[in-house]
């Protein structure tokens, strides 16, 4: 009977070892080495994953996951890119491209899945799973914090940034490209705040509601700003921007929702 036991106990542990190490392990995406090319970075190949998978700001998973080539040989190309020919703009519009493919590529491996919060515990799938940009080795979270905000001091990348879920900004219809970049941060931007999901105005009871976003990066928004009250009159209609200006206005966050942002 001790023996019985024993071996439960030893499957059992053996069970949650192998659980444990799942979700804390970090996973890399293992590329063959790339050439640098001195031609103009190109991110065709996104664009055309987006006119194929991605719709009304969602993506298509299940096709994705069975027709990843377009994909892939994108991410072949980010991983021998060459950021130091790259202006400022390039390489902003390059990491927030590269960004939002990586996350794509992040579901599609542990596809199905209802959420990113799923794929490991404890935010893992943006601390644990490794992507090779440029020659070096990132967590999503290295290059949303470390690169993007950090050198780029933009909070209009909040907007830009896709993490799979339902209550992060819908994915833009094209990719960002340098030269248009600015014009696409201040659509996203204006599309973002303009949604009653995203940002609600509750003039009764002097509540403004809003996303988790403002809560969660509320520094980065006084940067060229007085706070998230400042950003935010400057993309709301006059008569909104006065209202969320107002000194007995309070603001209140809504419940972020992590359910992915998966067309079935």
């Amino acid at each position: 009977m001790k023996k019985i036991i024993l071996i439960a106990c030893l499957l059992i542990l053996s069970l949650i070892s192998i659980i444990f190490l799942y979700h804390y392990r970090v996973e890399t995406d293992v590329r063959s080495d790339q050439q640098h090319s001195d031609a103009p970075f190109s991110h065709d190949l996104l664009d055309q994953v987006y006119k194929e998978h991605v719709e009304n700001g969602q993506v298509h998973y299940t096709n994705l996951k069975a027709n990843p080539e377009k994909l892939e040989d994108y991410l072949d190309v980010l991983a021998g890119a060459n950021l130091e020919e790259m202006s400022f703009a390039e390489q902003l519009a390059f990491w927030i491209n590269a960004y939002n493919a990586l996350v794509i590529k992040g579901v599609i491996d542990h596809y199905p899945t209802k959420s990113v919060r799923s794929v490991k515990l404890f935010g893992g799938f943006f601390s644990r799973l490794k992507f090779n940009v440029a020659g070096e080795m990132y967590t999503l979270n290295q290059i949303e914090h470390d690169i993007i905000r950090t050198e780029f001091v933009d909070a209009r990348v909040h907007f830009a940034l896709v993490c799979a879920s339902k209550s992060c900004p819908p994915l833009a219809e094209t990719v960002f490209l340098p030269e248009t970049i600015e014009e696409q941060l201040d659509d996203v931007t204006l599309k973002f705040i303009a949604d009653p999901e995203k940002v609600r105005l509750n003039r009764n009871e002097n509540i403004v509601y809003l996303s988790k976003i403002f809560k969660w990066y509320e520094t980065d928004f006084t940067e060229g700003y007085d706070g998230v009250a400042d950003f935010l009159a400057d993309y709301l209609p006059p008569e909104d921007a006065e209202f969320v200006l107002k000194e007995d206005v309070t603001f209140q966050y809504l419940d972020y929702d992590w359910s992915l942002n998966d067309i079935k």
